[in-house]
Parts: structure tokens; sequence; C-alpha cells
């Protein structure tokens, strides 16, 4: 089910950001009186399609939902009755040219500021930046980081939340090596960390390595699961689970959260364990025969599902929230901000100077779309956001199959005032398709090495 539910909302999320990217191309070219033959969301075979308009433009569903294309009126690709010559892509000015191929990756970005924007406006919750463990010998324990440190500020960012804490540091190693750090002590006092890590860029930019590479880790809450609702006839029915029970421990083991009790019960298939809980400030031990998953019977199966105290959780979360006026503000330099920190590790990936790791493709995008979708809108706006800046960014590199690529033809043809010969455009296309599906290949390759290891 996780599965099919990772593939659904990949398909969803992606198609969305592919119909906005290509929208942007088929705004422009209507406000150029370019005609539009055909908007589609997806590539190969036409699943469903509906002509409408003064021009009969096609609008079409296509079988592979891993992009999208506008076609134009053009004379390299087709007869264009003489009536029609003046609205053909190819006899548009240069200026007109440019800003319909630079259309699509701009809606991307005006897609990433209304996200942002909404987000801000409506309050983005996370953890808050209070540092857990700290290896003493570590450069974070050199630099003076302790244990229930809480983050203010990285660089010249106040953040908030973990995640804006990890994106600012990063950005921080990319662009000079140097994270500036300013924090706040348990006792309340301020005090400033320089983590010096020149020459460490690609260790601490691999993925999942940051932290472990600074020697330090985000303090993990210890909030014990409430029991919010039983299935019927499950093992926890069966042995007298209700709902508001607090979860202690399993053998002896103590819950620390949900995800590590919902590991501790699927590691434990057809086994009865002994589960500690909490019920009206009483504490009882009550014997569970664990079942399997009906979609894996590898897998411990309880059957209820839990929540955390809110009143405990206030006090590890903090909510990134601000005016209408103000968040859009934020969401024009988050975007900006984003757009250079994909800009620069593109760059540095190219040269080397951070690992290729950092590279993925549709299965951990998928993967990462099923999870965020379940977080709730906020999550998936903030991945969608980041997933839309990435795809504008790619699509103006400078790939002669992409927008990037054709624009740079454009201005080449404007140079030298004449269109590039064909057999020149084709073998650049083939150099542009090549290098594509070698990416593609790369990036899956990445993908499936995360996932078995």
């Amino acid at each position: 089910m996780d599965f099919l539910f990772s593939i659904i909302a990949f398909i969803v999320l992606v198609g969305v950001l592919v119909a906005i990217h290509e929208y942007g191309h088929f705004i422009a070219a209507k406000l150029c009186n370019v005609k539009v033959l055909r908007y589609s969301i997806g590539f190969g075979k036409i699943l469903a399609s509906k002509q409408s308009g003064d021009d009969q433009t096609e609008y079409c569903l296509s079988a592979i939902p891993l992009g999208g294309y506008v076609q134009l009126l053009d004379e390299r690709s087709e007869e264009v009755a003489d009536d029609e010559k003046h609205r053909a892509f190819n006899n548009q000015t240069p200026s007109k040219k440019i800003f319909i191929l630079f259309a699509g990756p701009a809606a991307n970005f005006i897609f990433s500021i209304l996200a942002y924007t909404f987000m801000f406006s409506a309050g983005v919750p996370g953890q808050k930046p209070i540092i857990g463990e700290v290896d003493q010998q570590s450069i974070a324990w050199e630099a003076n980081i302790r244990s229930g440190d809480e983050i203010i500020s990285v660089g010249d960012r106040s953040v908030k939340t973990w995640q804006s804490a990890l994106i600012s540091m990063i950005g921080e190693v990319l662009e000079d090596e140097q994270i500036s750090i300013q924090l706040i002590d348990s006792n309340g006092s301020q005090k400033n960390a320089l983590l010096d890590v020149t020459g460490r860029t690609k260790e601490l930019t691999s993925p999942d390595l940051l932290f472990p590479g600074l020697g330090f880790s985000p303090q993990s809450p210890n909030l014990k699961p409430i029991v919010v609702s039983v299935v019927s006839k499950s093992p926890a029915d069966e042995s007298g689970l209700k709902k508001d029970d607090v979860l202690q421990s399993i053998d002896g083991i103590e819950i620390m959260n949900t995800n590590q009790f919902s590991q501790l019960i699927m590691d434990r298939p057809n086994t009865e364990i002994n589960l500690l809980i909490k019920r009206n400030e009483e504490s009882y031990i009550t014997q569970v025969a664990l079942s399997t998953r009906e979609d894996d019977e590898t897998m411990g199966y309880i059957g209820l599902q839990t929540t955390l105290d809110p009143n405990q959780l206030e006090e590890y979360m903090a909510i990134e929230k601000y005016s209408f006026a103000q968040s859009f503000v934020m969401s024009i330099k988050e975007t900006n901000r984003m757009i250079g920190l994909t800009l620069n590790m593109l760059g540095k990936m190219v040269t080397g100077q951070i690992s290729s790791d950092n590279l993925s493709g549709p299965v951990g995008i998928a993967k990462d779309a099923g999870t965020v979708a379940k977080r709730g809108l906020i999550a998936t706006l903030s991945f969608m956001a980041i997933i839309s800046i990435s795809l504008g960014i790619l699509n103006l590199l400078p790939i002669p199959v992409l927008d990037g690529g054709q624009i740079l033809f454009v201005c080449i043809e404007t140079v030298i005032r004449r269109p590039l010969p064909e057999k020149i455009q084709m073998a650049f296309q083939q150099i542009g398709v090549t290098a594509l599906l070698f990416l593609m290949v790369f990036a899956l390759y990445n993908d499936l090495a995360r996932i078995f290891g």
C-alpha cells in the first residue's frame, strides 16, 4: 500500500508541476499570438484529449507522467498556411522566442514563491533546532557547542526549525566552507560558534552526513505515544488496550517516540510481548500476542493508532509564521536562496567538489513524495516548491532538447543572423539526448543504491 501511495503521490505532484511549467509556455505563446497546437501533460501515447478554443488546441493527458510539452505552430516541422505564417514560432522575433521558452521555468519559480507565501502565512511547523548529543572529539565540541544549546541563526539567517537550520548550514558549507552559528545555551546566554570545514565539502554534503560530520545530532524528543483508536478484533483489542492509554515500554525497552514504537512492533511478528502502559496515572503490564501485517507477513502488527501529547509536543516545536506581506517578501528571498543553493550544488557536483550521491531520480522523488504527502499540506507544498525550483533550473541548462538549449540556439542565431545548419542542430540534439539519458540513468542508480544499500 505504501508503494502504491508513493506512486500515486509522485504522479499527482509531478503532474501538477509539469502542468504549471507547460502552462508558462502556453500562456506566453498566447500573449505573443503564436498558435498552440497541443498542450500535453505526459509523453507517449495519448490517453485522453479534447480540442477547445478558437485555434482548436488539443489538450492531452499522455501515458508517461515524467514530463509534458506544448506543441507550437512551426514551419520547421510542418506545412503552414500563408495566412498563419505570422503565428508560427519560427517567424517570431528573438525576444518573443526567448520569452516563450523562458516562461516555462519562470512559471516554476512563480509557483515556488506562491507556495512559500501560503506556507509562511499559514505557519510552517517544525522541531526546534536544539542540539542533542555532541561528540567530544568533534569540531562542534571544539567550537563550544553543547547538548541543550538552541540554534537561533546560521550565517545571517535567523532559524526557528531544524529544516531551515539544515538548509542554511549546507549553504554555508557550499559558499565558503565556514559555518557561523549563533546559539542560546541552557542558561539563556548567547554564544557564537564558527565551524571551519575547509576541504570537507564533499564529505559534509553527502546525504545524511552533515550532522555526523560536524559531531552533533538534533535533540530527539522523548514523547510517549498515546492510543487514539484500537482496531476491532486486533491483537491490541484482544489484549484490552484502550483509547488514551500511554505506551511506556515493550519487553523492558523504553518507548521514546512513535517511530521507534512502530519499529519495535514490526520487528516482532507473531510474538507475545510485554507492553507497559499508563492508564489513569497507574501503570500496568499487559501481554499482547502480535500478528502480522496483511501486506507483509515478515512485519508485526498490533492494530492501533497513536498520537503524541500536544502539550508535551509544544515544548519541542516551533512555527515560522508571518503576515501576508512579510510572507511574500520571505517567499521571494527563500526562492532566490534555493535557486542559488541548487545552482551552487549543481556546479560543484559537475566539478567533483561535492558528492554526486545527492542526485535523485524518479524513484527517490516518488519515495519522498509519498512520505511528505502523509505529513499534510504544508510539508507537501514545501517539497513541491523545492522540486519546482529544481525543474525550472534543469530546464534552463544549455542542453539542446531543453528550454535553455533552445534559448542558446536563439541567441546564436541572433548573433550570426541566420539559422544554424540543420546538421549542427541535429548533432547538438543527439549530444543533449545522450547527456539527459546518462543523467537519468545515473540518478536512477543512486535511487536504487539508497534503497538496496
